[in-house]
């Protein structure tokens, strides 16, 4: 009996030395590690917006392809049966009949009315495939802020710790002072009170955290309940931005105002369209028919017969109720909204890159204040502490120095998100092309 027991208590005292990742079961697989571009590769892989509008560019490719169809030719294949009811004598037909028939049919000039109209459905497959690429970048916007929000809710949960980690550090330095009798009830009542009101905090920064991790991992597709780690931080240093370049970078690249330029294309082909379809329309056809009579009949002196013919078609409108002149107003009125939506998104987008371009200066500005009042209220907070431990402030002092720092160091991290939240806005308006024509001073 005893031996088992020494063979117990031997065999837990060697578990109990065994590396702790050995019984992972690997843990680290339960955690999902990703960076920023792969946090933004995974919401765009997973984006039903996306999908969306993959099948509208689609639907406009089907559009093209009709219009196209009216430049091709027209083949139609047809068989009737006639019951003769009653005819002339003179004409001696039979009871029945049967026309089985051939008809080939091209447009030869149309004024440009078809030409006009591909060329408009061509434009506005371009345009939706701009509309795509803005859908893309707002994915890509989606994605940075989700992460972005993470970082800061990740990076306040740790100071909120570390918050409460230094008023517990504080409460051993009143310990030591209240031993040695230079502390009271109520300045330990006090303390107490100071470690139990950071709990919450630290509670609801954890919160927080959970809540930007489930939304982050709805924007990059993870339904999985494991958890994910950011593996990436803000940057310290940021550089100046290039106003003017931003605003070339914008016109020439923003994908929602190349859409509604060639939605303007696209509405003025539809208008030269609609203006060619009051002219005439020339086609040339050619038909092959062949009708097979009964016996009875005496049609051609034969049974059967065949007959085929050809001929060129002008068709020209003269009235069908104003439907034309609707179209065509219709077609205007496309024109004119589609160049005020683009006068009206200039004008919006323009402001809102001059405003990201001055938030951006003025958090830069912002964040070398950051750095430096955190330096200078951690040495404050560390000097405090060793004064206070002599005696010479007393626990308010304390208290506020910490809160200085934990502040100071929320605020820095406040900067810095706002910072990265502004490129990503910047990078939404110039389609981020900034860093390719830039390369010396990225964003």
């Amino acid at each position: 009996m005893n031996k088992l027991v020494i063979f117990i208590v031997t065999l837990i005292t060697s578990i109990s030395f065994i590396p702790g990742n050995l019984f992972a079961g690997g843990g680290d697989e339960q955690i999902l590690q990703i960076g920023l571009d792969d946090a933004i590769r995974m919401a765009i892989d997973t984006s039903e917006e996306l999908r969306i509008r993959d099948r509208q560019v689609d639907k406009s490719e089907g559009a093209y392809r009709q219009a196209r169809a009216g430049m091709m030719p027209h083949i139609d294949a047809q068989y009737m049966y006639l019951y003769n009811v009653d005819y002339p004598s003179s004409m001696k037909l039979g009871d029945y009949d049967s026309v089985t028939g051939i008809t080939a049919s091209q447009v030869i000039w149309s004024f440009g009315k078809i030409m006009h109209a591909v060329d408009s459905a061509s434009k506005a497959i371009d345009a939706r495939r701009y509309d795509r690429e803005a859908g893309k970048q707002e994915v890509i916007y989606t994605a940075k802020l989700s992460y972005f929000t993470g970082l800061l809710a990740r990076k306040t949960l740790s100071i909120t710790e570390s918050s409460y980690g230094n008023a517990l550090e504080n409460k051993k330095l009143l310990a030591q002072r209240s031993y040695g009798g230079g502390g009271s009830k109520y300045e330990i009542l006090r303390m107490d009170t100071e470690v139990a009101a950071r709990v919450p905090t630290v509670n609801e920064a954890r919160a927080q955290s959970g809540t930007a991790t489930e939304t982050l991992k709805k924007v990059i597709g993870e339904e999985s309940s494991r958890g994910v780690d950011l593996t990436e931080d803000f940057k310290e240093e940021y550089g100046e931005l290039d106003y003017e370049k931003l605003v070339s970078a914008m016109y020439d690249h923003e994908p929602s105002l190349k859409s509604l330029e060639k939605y303007m294309e696209s509405a003025e082909a539809n208008v030269k369209s609609k203006n060619a379809s009051f002219l005439p329309t020339v086609s040339g056809f050619t038909s092959w028919n062949n009708i097979a009579a009964p016996s009875d009949s005496t049609l051609n002196g034969n049974e059967t017969g065949s007959y085929t013919f050809a001929g060129i078609k002008i068709s020209i409108p003269i009235w069908e109720g104003g439907e034309k002149q609707a179209q065509l107003r219709q077609a205007r009125m496309d024109k004119e909204i589609t160049i005020l939506q683009k006068k009206q998104l200039e004008k919006n987008l323009l402001l809102a890159l001059k405003k990201a371009v001055l938030e951006y200066r003025q958090y830069r500005a912002n964040l070398t204040a950051n750095i430096e009042a955190v330096r200078l209220a951690g040495e404050s907070f560390k000097q405090t502490q060793e004064m206070f431990a002599s005696g010479q402030v007393d626990l308010t002092d304390l208290n506020d120095a910490e809160l200085l720092l934990t502040n100071q160091r929320l605020n820095k991290e406040m900067t810095l998100f706002n910072i990265n939240v502004t490129i990503a806005k910047i990078e939404k308006l110039i389609a981020g092309h900034y860093e390719r024509e830039n390369a010396n001073g990225k964003i």
